[in-house]
């Protein structure tokens, strides 16, 4: 049992508490800034008042325009390793919960458009995310590996597909028809994209390709 100490020592001051809710709200207005003027357009001032502070005072919650991108990196990265992890449990090992984590990688840049161009192009010039925003891609990376291996364990895909290329091709696959929704179709929702659905097809595809019957040394 914890002692009281400890307790008191982990509470979060109201002091804390204001900092860290206007933390999100300077990152909400940094998005609705990106959302009109575009993800490498974005204006501190006009975040600054869009949150009711003057531009030296935002300072004092981010030292840098990067250092916003970069909490806005690490936000979607978590948010994005959230929905994937969900997806590949509901659905245990194997194919099945790679196609479901795939959907929600496409589900989540639809819906969070601005989060996803950050995150999943080179969309800020200069900018690199820190170790900590990027830590949530190699869980990611890590999930999928593994439900790739159990895919082929299960003889539901040749052991290729886990290789480095059989992964980074999927990704291709997954990040075009992202990519592609996002520049032909960016503001049609999830369910009216026409664009979208074009990813069953590619995960047939490519589940074709990696037919798990091809002889056991082919290489793609």
């Amino acid at each position: 049992m914890a002692s009281s100490a400890g307790t008191a020592e982990n509470a979060v001051t109201p002091r804390e508490r204001h900092r860290l809710q206007t933390r999100e709200e300077i990152l909400d207005a940094a998005l609705a800034v990106m959302a009109e003027q575009g993800v490498a357009a974005l204006n501190l001032t006009e975040v600054a008042r869009r949150v009711g502070l003057r531009q030296p005072s935002l300072y004092q919650y981010f030292d840098s325009r990067n250092a916003v991108y970069d909490a806005l990196f690490e936000r979607g990265m978590r948010i994005h390793a959230n929905l994937f992890a969900a997806a590949i449990d509901r659905h245990g090992a194997g194919w099945a919960a790679v196609r479901a984590a795939c959907w929600e990688t496409v589900r989540f840049a639809a819906e969070q458009p601005e989060l996803a161009e950050l995150m999943f192009t080179r969309a800020v010039p200069g900018f690199t995310p820190s170790e900590r925003a990027y830590a949530p891609s190699l869980h990611v990376a890590d999930l999928m590996q593994a439900a790739m291996a159990a895919a082929a364990e299960n003889g539901e895909l040749h052991p290729a597909a886990t290789s480095e290329s059989g992964v980074a091709l999927l990704l291709v696959m997954v990040g075009g028809v992202g990519s592609q929704h996002l520049a032909n179709e960016r503001g049609i929702e999830f369910a009216q994209s026409r664009l979208i659905p074009l990813l069953d097809t590619a995960l047939d595809m490519y589940a074709a390709y990696f037919n798990p019957d091809r002889p056991a040394n082919w290489k793609p």
